[in-house]
């Protein structure tokens, strides 16, 4: 076809309905020379039988049952098994707008040194009807913008929000992710695995801010590890400290700001206290 194979990768998990409207938003991207790895996590044989047909009728769909639960492993077989030049994660509850793909595609066909290129996501309901956005999914810009790597990653760490998006909403070259998909510096994450990711690919060159929606984030009880939750925050001390090692977080300024920003989010919480702690000192030497 003379344009790059994409990659599809959906680590699924018991939710076969969702599941379901995921595949189909794939199956009507513009964009044509796309397959569609599912490594399946799932307890029972629902999401098999659901895509049975599927895997009659398109044969670009590749699935795959794992024996055991594989956890965050099951997320690196999906990188494993994709062929494409380009990884885009699609989580088995999310949507992907038609055109997602051929928009995003465009700016590492036509700028160099792209790594990373995300979006406004639209956050939904179980019905998949439209929601306010959250603090970390509010639209960052109004027009589209190529930015510095490490400038858009420092707005998220400064901010201790994940505001360059979920893994769905990020399309990024397989070759560029040198480490496995939520490993930074050498440290697996697994709340905040896709910012783990992210930073990775944008301490190697530019991102793109693309302001429409292009994928849709679905809000409900069930999400896995209560990723919006307040025990998503564990992690970020940790990667905020691991970043300074890559270039981000480049001033004292910077680096307090985001210590700050932690500090904020997690006050009054009794499981933070040994974290608030390990800033007080942090905070003394850079004085």
């Amino acid at each position: 076809m003379g344009r790059p194979l994409v990659s599809i990768v959906i680590p699924a998990y018991n939710r076969p309905h969702t599941l379901q409207v995921a595949i189909d938003s794939v199956l009507e991207q513009t964009y044509p020379n796309i397959e569609i790895i599912i490594c399946d996590d799932s307890t029972d044989d629902g999401v098999q039988e659901m895509l049975n047909p599927y895997l009659h009728a398109f044969p670009q769909i590749k699935y795959h049952k794992n024996e055991q639960n594989l956890f965050l492993e099951n997320w690196h077989k999906c990188f494993d098994l994709a062929s494409g030049e380009y990884i885009n994660y699609l989580m088995d509850d999310d949507v992907f707008h038609k055109e997602k793909i051929a928009k995003m595609i465009y700016f590492f066909n036509e700028f160099e040194n792209i790594t990373l290129v995300t979006s406004y996501r639209q956050t939904i309901n179980e019905s998949g009807g439209f929601l306010p956005p959250l603090h970390a999914t509010a639209r960052l810009y109004e027009e589209t913008r190529i930015l510095d790597g490490k400038m858009l990653a420092n707005v998220a760490l400064t901010r201790c929000l994940n505001v360059i998006g979920e893994p769905t909403t990020v399309l990024f070259r397989k070759k560029d992710l040198t480490e496995q998909y939520g490993v930074y510096k050498g440290k697996q994450y697994s709340l905040i695995n896709d910012l783990a990711a992210w930073l990775s690919l944008l301490s190697k060159g530019k991102a793109v801010y693309i302001p429409e929606a292009l994928s849709y984030f679905r809000l409900h009880p069930n999400q896995n590890n209560n990723k919006l939750g307040l025990n998503a925050f564990s992690e970020w001390l940790d990667i905020m400290i691991a970043s300074r090692e890559g270039g981000f977080l480049e001033t004292n300024e910077l680096f307090k700001t985001a210590l700050h920003s932690y500090r904020e989010r997690v006050k009054g919480h009794q499981h933070f206290v040994e974290d608030i702690k390990r800033i007080e000192i942090i905070l003394k030497t850079l004085d």
